[in-house]
């Protein structure tokens, strides 16, 4: 019964709320996670709030990091004293939510439908939603970590890092606001006279004039501009420039790509945009390593150069666009793009043999993330090898996280050590 009166609660509470939402994303991309067992099903952002809504989900059985090691007898158990496998869950006030290695926090404010202090019992297989406002995160900032605690003997915490939510700069993004409905008149049972059409006298006689109505001024033309180079030298290079319209109020979702070629001296490229929203953008050449981002237009130029890295033997790269599941090694579909055009690359230099090396941060066993890293890299190698890549052309190693690439001691740092990279061996 208390759970039903919440849940009428929070949806009316939801729908007086939804008016002042700016931003939402749904079931947002994680990089990683501490507790399994809960989950972030939503990220809203108000003009005053961050606020986390998510999901605990008790298992039915067995020990899952937050419940006492040992069966807790139920108070109203019946039969002899019958034990129930328990968890007890709550969420610390003094939880955070960080950005750019801690450059910025931002504290909670409040969390509804869970214990702030003490610890709430939940029963085995049962699901609990509980909702954390959090002060608001400064627009820009696309990714957070959020740290409740650390973890102790009994209790596992609900910290959660790399979290990718819509949040854009100030200055690129147009707050949007609900339309303003008429109010309905009401019926009229004598037609209204149409009003005459305004006019001007002219100075010489009284002959009226009607009045031409003015044309509104054409929106301010926007680009995504910027220059091609090689990574090495420096300097400009020809790049063959593609751009598809992902996702805005003009998109269907299934938008065609296009491209144009930057200047082979000057390596400059404008992309005038016509329809606002966020594009994705690669830049390829051959010769090189593609490289890609996601740029949001709305109101001013964005500039993007891109710096392309040659391929030849020891060059090294970063996959950055390969996803897999939170501690598993199965791709995620956004995946498919980026090893698509490594495929072409592949197919385009026939004889070229690369190395896979995959990389962890230190978070848990070292022995279990170098066998995660090593998974992980040779899913991508079955995936090259399914799309017609000889597998004698790609060797793949795990180093877990023997080979940070920073101290891995911030939160924002540790997203950064859970990268795949490219080695080329031989062209």
């Amino acid at each position: 019964m208390k759970s039903s009166l919440f849940t009428i609660f929070f949806l009316l509470f939801a729908s007086a709320l939804q008016a002042q939402v700016q931003f939402t994303t749904e079931a947002p991309r994680v990089d990683d996670i501490n507790d399994r067992d809960v989950s972030i099903q939503r990220v809203e952002l108000t003009a005053q709030y961050t606020i986390v809504y998510m999901k605990f989900q008790a298992r039915k059985t067995g020990f899952n990091g937050r419940s006492f090691p040992f069966d807790i007898p139920m108070p109203n158990s019946r039969g002899g004293g019958q034990l129930e496998s328990t968890s007890n869950i709550g969420f610390q006030p003094s939880s955070r939510l960080y950005v750019n290695q801690g450059e910025r926090s931002y504290k909670l404010i409040r969390a509804e439908n869970i214990p702030a202090e003490t610890r709430r019992q939940v029963r085995p297989g049962e699901r609990v939603d509980f909702v954390a406002y959090f002060e608001r995160i400064d627009p820009g900032y696309t990714t957070f970590d959020l740290f409740e605690c650390r973890d102790s003997k009994n209790y596992v915490c609900f910290n959660f890092w790399g979290v990718h939510i819509i949040n854009p700069p100030k200055n690129s993004y147009s707050q949007r606001k609900p339309p303003v409905r008429p109010r309905p008149q009401p019926p009229r049972t004598v037609p209204r006279p149409q009003p005459e059409p305004p006019t001007e006298q002219l100075p010489s006689d009284n002959t009226p004039v009607p009045v031409q109505p003015k044309e509104l001024p054409a929106p301010a033309a926007v680009a995504i501009n910027g220059i091609t180079r090689d990574a090495k030298t420096k300097q400009p290079i020809g790049a063959m420039v593609t751009y598809r319209l992902i996702s805005g109020a003009e998109a269907s979702g299934d938008e065609p790509a296009d491209s144009l070629q930057s200047g082979g001296l000057t390596g400059k490229y404008r992309i005038d945009i016509d329809r606002r929203g966020v594009y994705a953008v690669t830049a390829s050449a051959k010769g090189y390593f593609s490289q890609s981002d996601t740029l949001v237009t709305n109101r001013i130029d964005i500039a993007r150069d891109f710096d392309l890295v040659p391929i030849e033997a020891g060059a090294k790269i970063t996959l950055k666009n390969i996803y897999f599941n939170v501690s598993k090694y199965d791709l995620k579909p956004e995946s498919y793009p980026e090893l698509d055009r490594l495929v072409t690359m592949m197919r385009s230099n026939p004889t070229m043999q690369i190395r896979l090396e995959g990389h962890t941060d230190t978070v848990g066993e070292f022995d279990a993330n170098v066998e995660l890293s090593r998974n992980r890299v040779n899913e991508v190698k079955r995936y090259l090898v399914n799309k017609g890549i000889s597998t004698s052309r790609i060797e793949t190693v795990g180093y877990g996280p023997s080979r940070p690439i920073n101290t891995n001691k911030s939160l924002k740092e540790r997203p950064e050590n859970r990268r795949v990279e490219l080695v080329i061996v031989k062209v």
